[in-house]
């Protein structure tokens, strides 16, 4: 239950958690994709708009790893870089971040006490006062760029009541199918909204979505593909990698890997690096910058090794082709490390809107033992019905009607039970992979913070 406050209290009396329940009670619907509210709300706080140059991350999955790695980048050049990303894994602070730091609580009590006031009687949703408060942050603090990932969608996501002067779409899969399509054309269309008029729209796909590439011929926005233009190489040592542009002629060589990965984290590399070099006149990086930034970028819970020992892999990924990234990344570390002789532990919790199912599929054939357990809220899947799903990828994969028994699953009441319970069974030779969604890898940072904290008492 939100607690009720008065709206002229001081922001002193008031905390960041009371502000959090009470913007939620503000609409009726949680999401609703309009930009009319949020944009009166936003012309009255900055009617000559903003100042600062302005980077719009799009996409189904890949698009926080984007973000943070254009950030860093500016950063590291001397830039003031404010980013804004969703959801938080541990603390609401997370999605406000100024030069590589969260945004202080002060700050943020500051901005939502005069969004509040400046809203008065529109009603606006959780996330479009999450993106309003991302903007009054920024411009506060004078960012020289804001680099803003798009929450849903795009076209009438909150953060598209700003014109980007550069607009990225990272990759598009098969999500949020109730609000966006059920098609990769219907979702690429509402990602392709960000794009404007005479300005880049980077996209991060070799084949790109027919509905991408129609929209911004139609309202003339300039292209930019990945394999068209600019590319990047895998260096031969598979630590290292280089990216090119044939439109600028600029080439970059034996740049780190992002966040220690391969796969598809240089697609996201490679089309940040392509946001920053299209923006050099205006906002001007070099080479070591660039290469500096990749190296400092950091990111939680994706392929975030947490444990060596066994080793422990915490993700986000909770949908078939995050999973399949995860896939790719739990294979590399086995060859990698020469891991053959343990076993494979899987943690799992997902919301039940997603392709259950078909994530559970990319991993069924590597994983010995399915540890399953229930998300407890309204959006949650519990674990039985994880079970079900897992019975029925058995199915399709060794096409006989077999379920599996409690020496193959067992299912947990949350996520922490499970990770406790399974801690106490594995060796160092096996491998625990946690994931299935932000509220699975929050839950694991949080507790994992608690025994570190309990540790340094003892």
């Amino acid at each position: 239950m939100s607690q009720a406050f008065d709206a002229k209290q001081s922001v002193r009396d008031r905390t960041v958690e009371q502000w959090v329940d009470y913007i939620q009670t503000l609409h009726h619907r949680e999401i609703e994709l309009s930009l009319d509210r949020v944009a009166r709300v936003y012309k009255r706080l900055y009617p000559d708009g903003l100042t600062c140059k302005i980077i719009s991350v799009a996409g189904t999955n890949g698009k926080g790893s984007t973000a943070e790695i254009i950030a860093s980048i500016y950063h590291q050049a001397g830039y003031k870089v404010g980013k804004f990303s969703s959801p938080h894994l541990l603390d609401f602070t997370e999605r406000y971040s100024l030069n590589s730091e969260n945004v202080s609580e002060v700050a943020l009590l500051d901005a939502f006490t005069k969004i509040e006031q400046v809203r008065a009687d529109i009603p606006i949703t959780y996330f479009e006062f999450g993106a309003l408060l991302a903007i009054e942050i920024f411009s506060s603090a004078e960012v020289d760029v804001a680099v803003m990932e798009v929450g849903l969608g795009g076209r009438l996501d909150a953060i598209n009541i700003l014109d980007a002067d550069v607009a990225l779409i990272t990759s598009i899969s098969i999500d949020h199918t109730a609000w966006l399509g059920d098609t990769i054309e219907l979702i690429a269309a509402e990602k392709a909204g960000i794009a404007r008029t005479n300005k880049p729209c980077i996209v991060g796909m070799r084949t790109p979505a027919s509905s991408i590439v129609n929209h911004c011929d139609a309202i003339k926005a300039q292209l930019h593909t990945l394999g068209q233009g600019f590319d990047f190489i895998l260096g031969d040592d598979d630590q290292s990698w280089s990216w090119f542009s044939n439109e600028t002629e600029r080439q970059l060589s034996q740049i780190p890997l992002p966040f220690s990965q391969a796969g598809v984290q240089l697609s996201n590399a490679a089309i940040a690096i392509q946001a920053v070099d299209l923006l050099n006149e205006s906002l001007v990086v070099t080479d070591n910058a660039i290469v500096s930034g990749i190296d400092k970028a950091s990111i939680l819970a994706r392929c975030q090794i947490i444990n060596d020992q066994p080793l422990t892999i915490l993700d986000v990924a909770h949908n078939q082709a995050s999973v399949k990234r995860l896939r790719q990344f739990v294979d590399r570390q086995i060859t990698a490390k020469s891991i053959h002789n343990g076993k494979v532990y899987a943690v799992c919790g997902m919301l039940q809107d997603k392709e259950i199912q078909q994530s559970l599929a990319c991993l069924f054939d590597l994983v010995d033992y399915w540890h399953l357990a229930s998300i407890n809220n309204e959006r949650g899947a519990d674990a039985d019905y994880l079970h079900s799903q897992l019975v029925n990828v058995s199915k399709q994969e060794q096409n006989i009607d077999l379920t599996f028994d409690q020496a193959n699953v067992t299912k947990y009441e949350n996520v922490i039970k499970a990770y406790e319970e399974l801690s106490k069974k594995v060796t160092h030779d096996d491998i625990l992979i946690v994931f299935g969604s932000f509220f699975v890898a929050g839950d694991i940072l949080s507790f994992l913070n608690k025994q570190e904290k309990l540790n340094n008492k003892i």
